[in-house]
Order: C-alpha cells, then sequence, then structure tokens
C-alpha cells in the first residue's frame, strides 16, 4: 500500500503517522501538516532524502486538492498514502534522469 512511503525509514514512517492521524478535514490544511512534517524531517535526511522530500512537499498541495474535496475520513486517508507513494516514485525516477 505505501511502500515507497515506508522505504523511507524513520522519515516514512513519521509522516505515514502524520498523513493517518492530523487534525484536518480540508485537502490544503492536511498538505500544510504534511509539509510542516517534511521541514521538520530534513535535517535528519540525507541528501538524496532531502531532494525527495523537497519534490514531495512542492507536488503535495497539488496533488490533494486535485484529487481530493474532503480528507477526514480513513479511506481518503489511506488513498491519500497511495498518491504519497506514488508522488515518491516519481520523485525516484525523475532523480534517476
Amino acid at each position: 500500500m505505501s511502500d515507497q512511503l515506508l522505504a523511507l525509514g524513520v522519515i516514512g514512517v513519521r509522516l505515514y503517522d502524520c498523513i493517518l492521524t492530523a487534525p484536518a478535514s480540508t485537502p490544503e490544511a492536511l498538505a500544510d501538516h504534511i509539509v510542516d512534517e517534511i521541514n521538520s524531517c530534513l535535517g535528519r535526511a540525507t541528501r538524496r532524502e532531502k531532494a525527495l522530500l523537497f519534490r514531495l512537499a512542492c507536488d503535495i498541495h497539488e496533488a490533494l486538492s486535485r484529487n481530493f474535496s474532503r480528507v477526514d475520513g480513513l479511506e481518503y486517508r489511506k488513498d491519500i498514502l497511495q498518491l504519497v507513494s506514488i508522488l515518491i516514485d516519481r520523485a525516484r525516477v525523475t532523480d534517476h534522469r
């Protein structure tokens, strides 16, 4: 379900937790929480992880607002985990070019 996210180790687990538990009902509010969590993780991230997290932070607002009108249910949050995994996979592919 969220292999790409969990492959980030501690950072991925923190993002996973944020996506599932952040108090937000709108995509914009949840994206803000995710970006805040990303920013708090940058200090311990490797150079490659920083590049990936930066790309994720840039894409998350648009991706959530384009795909969701609400994010206050568990099913929405599970779908968001899948979306974030796709965004991470795309960022990795872009990084290898």
